[in-house]
């Protein structure tokens, strides 16, 4: 099994998106494909981008893997924290882009905030990889195993 870091935010996606993203959604904002959906896109050629490792990411992930969902600070319900467990699946990459299908999110108690995961990184507890939360441009990558331990040490899913 494999751990992924999802970053996503609160915007509308027709009014923020790329026209090859806005096809590929179901919005209407960045967190609802995630939350309400069960899924996550990268248009092409996005999700080929090298930054981040978020190609390798793509490439790597498969059914039975482990996604996070870390919010940025666009979205009101769930701001700057990683606020769900996502159950991986189904991928796809297909001319049209990459494709995360997720089971039913699972909702963490409680939240961890930016500060705390920025804290766990700098104490060794997160993988430097966890420190991409809340960057601009950051949307996916791979984290350690270690990293999905030890947000279900640190909560309990509702």
């Amino acid at each position: 099994m494999s751990v992924f870091l999802i970053q996503t935010n609160g915007r509308e996606i027709s009014e923020d998106a790329a026209p090859e993203y806005i096809r590929g959604a179901k919005g209407p904002t960045f967190v609802d494909e995630p939350l309400r959906h069960h899924r996550y896109f990268n248009a092409n050629p996005y999700w080929k981008r090298e930054g981040y490792e978020r190609r390798d990411a793509w490439e790597s992930a498969t059914t039975g893997d482990t996604a996070l969902l870390y919010c940025s600070s666009s979205v009101d319900e769930h701001s700057t924290c990683i606020s769900h467990i996502l159950p991986i699946e189904k991928t796809e990459i297909d001319p049209e882009g990459a494709l995360l299908k997720f089971g039913t999110p699972i909702e963490i108690e409680p939240k961890i905030n930016y500060q705390d995961i920025k804290r766990l990184v700098n104490q060794g507890e997160f993988s430097e990889k966890m420190g991409y939360c809340g960057q601009q441009g950051f949307n996916f990558t791979q984290v350690a195993i270690s990293d999905l331990d030890k947000v279900n040490e640190l909560t309990s899913q509702v």
